[in-house]
């Protein structure tokens, strides 16, 4: 896959080659999308699922003809919400299962392709560690972010107010979010493998600690 666990604790992520770049506004909609998931009362409860399926709809994910009233809330769940177990009118979280939310789709939109990839493989590493992982739980400070401020949001912050995002910056940015989220799929590790990768993480200090001596 493309997330690692390194053998000092840290995360690994590899292979950006692909970058899509979407406009303002499809953001916005994600947003919208991404807090109308992580506000919702329950996974059943009528109001909720009609405007989860009312922000999904402008994401531009076409359906088929018989797709029942909740088909668009249903997939959003599916892309956004690793924790959900019951998913509206009968859909089930197997992608391989007929009653899967994916064979209600008709045609997928570009500018989601990557994002909904992502999606999958933080879902993936989820469950392979046991973990119950909510993706719009976890995002939902930075849609806040996005709708109040109306500016471009990173896993920790901001990019610059021009459109640049400095080098430093981000690389400050990424290696605190990698931090973060490592501490935490440690966290939900089973203990064996939390033995080990809480040994890798202090053996990892210990050196980085014994460099700055030195200096």
């Amino acid at each position: 896959g493309n997330i690692f666990i390194l053998d000092d604790g840290r995360i690994g992520l590899i292979d950006f080659g692909q970058v899509k770049q979407v406009s303002s506004d499809y953001r916005k909609t994600v947003a919208k999308v991404i807090l109308a998931l992580d506000e919702r009362k329950s996974d059943e409860n009528p109001d909720d699922l009609a405007k989860i399926g009312n922000y999904a709809s402008g994401l531009g994910i076409e359906l088929k003809d018989d797709v029942p009233a909740h088909g668009q809330a249903a997939i959003a769940m599916w892309l956004f919400d690793g924790s959900v177990e019951t998913f509206p009118d009968g859909y089930d979280e197997n992608e391989m299962s007929p009653n899967s939310p994916v064979k209600a789709m008709k045609e997928f939109p570009s500018d989601l392709v990557l994002l909904a990839r992502s999606t999958v493989l933080v879902k993936g590493l989820a469950k392979r560690f046991g973990v119950r992982w909510s993706l719009s739980q976890e995002w939902a400070p930075i849609a806040r972010r996005v709708l109040n401020k109306g500016t471009d949001a990173t896993a920790k912050g901001t990019v610059e107010q021009k459109g640049q995002c400095k080098p430093h910056r981000a690389k400050q940015q990424l290696k605190a979010w990698s931090e973060q989220k490592a501490k935490t799929v440690v966290t939900h590790l089973p203990p064996p493998m939390k033995k080990k990768a809480l040994s890798a993480v202090l053996k990892h200090q210990q050196k980085r600690d014994a460099k700055k001596q030195k200096v």
